[in-house]
Parts: structure tokens; sequence; C-alpha cells
């Protein structure tokens, strides 16, 4: 069941960390989540009928995407859980085909980190050594999110 809406910060904040971490052109990333943001709002709207949502239409997501003032995340630790994150907030059973792609596009990139991580460090992305466990499981992080992708390198960081 589909009980969170991602909002629109989130996207933003998804979108800049993509173009930052990952090798993917512009637009496309554009039009997967302006998807994504579709499929999460259906889904939600499914389990939830009662509730009254406006969706916005691609010209304006995509202005928001240029426009909102969120930084990218810091590490591609944050970036890995928050792709879970909107990942789990689609049911794939309720979607439709370009949703489908753009969700299969999502789990292609998932995967894609997940194995450039453990070349680069030479362990899964979700092990304990890593910072994951302090990663907020949403796409606005937090404040105080680790600023480095190894356990041992944020609990050494010098303070400031």
């Amino acid at each position: 069941m589909v009980n969170t809406i991602i909002p629109i910060p989130g996207y933003v904040h998804l979108y800049r960390s993509l173009l930052r971490f990952y090798e993917m052109p512009e637009n496309e990333v554009r039009e997967m989540l302006y998807l994504l943001n579709t499929a999460n709002l259906d889904c939600y709207s499914y389990y939830h009928p009662e509730r009254e949502l406006t969706e916005s239409g691609p010209v304006a997501f995509s202005g928001w995407l240029d426009r909102m003032d969120c930084r990218p995340y810091r590490t591609e630790v944050q970036l890995y859980k928050s792709l879970l994150c909107l990942k789990r907030s689609i049911d794939r059973n309720l979607i439709v085909t370009s949703q489908r792609e753009a969700l299969q596009a999502l789990k292609c990139v998932t995967s894609n980190i997940e194995y450039r991580f453990y070349k680069a460090y030479g362990m899964e992305i979700e092990d304990k050594r890593t910072v994951y466990g302090e990663c907020a499981y949403r796409l606005v992080p937090r404040e105080d999110e680790p600023s480095v992708c190894l356990m041992h390198d944020w609990i050494y960081l010098p303070s400031a």
C-alpha cells in the first residue's frame, strides 16, 4: 500500500543529485522523474480515494526542477537510499506503461549505483560499515546527514 506522497522538493533534490552523481542526459532525468511523480500520485490516489490530489503538468514540473532551491545530496549513499524510497512509493500493478518504463529505468540506475559503489569501496552500499543507516529514507535529506560514504570516515570527521 502506498502511504506516501513524495513532495516536489524531494524530486528536485533527486534531480540535482542524479545530474551530479550519475551520467544520464538531463532531459531523460526530467522525463523519468515526471513519470515517477505521476506514478506516485496515481498509486496514492488508488489507496486513498477520499483524498483529492492535483497533478502538475510536465512543464510546471520541469520549471520546479529548475527554480526550486534544493541542493544535491552529499553522497551516493543518500542518492541510493532516496531512490529506494521512491521505488517503494509506487505500486507497479497500478501504473501505465510509460510509468513502468520510468520505474524500470529507476531500477537500472539503482543497480548501477550499487555496482559502482562496490567497485569503489569493496563493500555493498547497505553494509553496516557505510553511512546507509544514518541517511534518511526519504527524498528530502536531513541537515545532519553524513557528508562521506563510510561510517569510519564520518565518525572521525573533524567538527567545524
